[in-house]
């Protein structure tokens, strides 16, 4: 964040307009995105993965910032029949990382907060490293000054100067698109080791810190028992391939795999990327799903549709002012202004 909007925040905040919003939006839902927990060196990430420390201080800012949380069936429900305390809060985390289960449960318990967590299914089971994002990781951070196509088995004599901040996620486009072809998950893997190998990283280490490992079926039950609401979130994490829409399947898959875990119906979906179209609404209404969440920014207000709620991500990098601007409605309030001023 720049130091000119920390300042207006700041200033928004002593000055009680963050308050004056939280009581301009008081009827609106807020609804919470989250995602993993950096389990790496350093730190990678910034809407997909959070520090545990960060996830920590989060919760224990909501608390003492007087918000209520409650689950998202029963703040669905109220706001249903008008009876959703002041300025509610719903937190949410997509995925399913094995770092939910490491560090954010725990935290969730300490607090007593209702937390829904949607998970995706494949990479859960497999227990194997989730490829395009470890991939993106591998790219991100080597060390190296300069990488060559035939380095990594793939054909072309292309050399990227990493240097180049464009060279490198060029790259990682390529490689992406090289593993995209590749015929199943075995080969998938096996590659995105020999990139890990040449570009200098320890596979072992990423491995037994499991990274971008997903959480086990077992531990997903675990995490059920322990009071998470798990939801749906796709099998392959995708709504849609070869262009055709397979979002019943795909939701079908999830849900075969997650009930027995659970022990009970599921009708709560997350968008893979928050991607989503209008015309599998009807899908999803068949289906039984009650609700879905996207990763547009903003809080639930009146007219919010069912099947495409926004949300407010979280991320490691967003400010503790910022976060308290965006959880008083100050950054709902500028968004509408703006959106007023363009289509009036």
């Amino acid at each position: 964040m720049s130091e000119m909007k920390h300042w207006i925040f700041h200033l928004a905040k002593y000055t009680g307009l963050f308050a004056l919003c939280r009581w301009i939006t008081a009827r609106d839902l807020r609804i919470l995105a989250y995602h993993g927990i950096w389990l790496g060196q350093g730190h990678y990430g910034n809407y997909l993965f959070m520090s545990a420390d960060k996830f920590a201080a989060r919760m224990q800012k909501i608390r003492a910032l007087g918000y209520p949380v409650l689950s998202l069936t029963e703040a669905l429900t109220r706001r249903e029949s008008n009876t959703l305390p002041a300025n509610t809060v719903v937190l949410t985390i997509d995925d399913g990382w094995y770092g939910i289960y490491l560090h954010m449960l725990p935290e969730l318990e300490k607090h007593q907060f209702p937390a829904t967590l949607y998970v995706t299914t494949y990479y859960s089971e497999k227990q194997w490293p989730v490829v395009n994002v470890a991939l993106h990781y591998l790219v991100s951070r080597t060390g190296l000054a300069r990488v060559s196509l035939a380095d990594l088995g793939i054909p072309g004599g292309q050399v990227y100067d990493l240097a180049e901040s464009d060279q490198r996620s060029d790259l990682a486009k390529t490689l992406q698109c090289h593993i995209e072809q590749l015929p199943g998950e075995e080969e998938r893997q096996a590659f995105l080791w020999q990139v890990a190998d040449q570009l200098g990283f320890d596979r072992e280490l990423i491995c037994s810190e499991k990274w971008f490992h997903l959480a086990s079926p077992s531990q997903v039950q675990e995490m059920s028992r322990r009071g998470l609401d798990i939801q749906l979130h796709t099998h392959r994490h995708r709504i849609s391939k070869a262009g055709q829409f397979c979002v019943e399947e795909e939701i079908e898959g999830n849900r075969a795999r997650l009930e027995p875990l659970t022990g009970q119906p599921l009708q709560h979906f997350c968008y893979p990327s928050g991607v989503y179209d209008r015309a599998i609404w009807p899908d999803l209404k068949k289906l039984g799903i009650a609700s879905a969440t996207t990763t547009a920014s903003g809080l639930v207000g009146r007219d919010a549709e069912i099947y495409a709620l926004p949300r407010i991500l979280d991320g490691e990098h967003v400010s503790d002012l910022e976060f308290e601007a965006e959880l008083s409605g100050l950054l709902e309030l500028k968004r509408s202004f703006f959106k007023w001023l363009k289509t009036g």
